[in-house]
């Protein structure tokens, strides 16, 4: 009976190490950089560094409770572009994956 509960042990033991080390979604500002491109939907006048900041915003304003359908509001208002939906998509998937809005 203890060989069971060691075997059992370690399996249990393994299988925790193993979800701890997975791998975790990790934002990614060169496929938000080229997702937007692709989309055209690039803020107007904005450097790169600032187009990152502001889809890190995005996934700031989304984690804090806004609603998506807001977020898309705000960024067209905020940014005078009619691609907010575009651009907070590709804010949720690559920067803040973890975003499960």
């Amino acid at each position: 009976m203890t060989s069971l509960l060691r075997i059992v042990a370690t399996a249990a033991l393994a299988a925790v190490i193993g979800m701890a080390c997975a791998p975790t979604a990790a934002a990614d500002p060169g496929s938000f950089l080229d997702e937007l491109t692709i989309n055209d939907a690039w803020l107007p006048g904005r450097s790169a560094e600032e187009v990152v900041a502001a889809g890190y915003t995005t996934c700031d304003e989304l984690r804090s409770g806004v609603s998506v359908l807001d977020e898309m509001s705000n960024v067209e208002s905020r940014y005078l572009f009619d691609q907010g939906t575009l651009f907070v998509s590709a804010s949720s998937t690559n920067l803040c994956p973890d975003f499960a809005g």
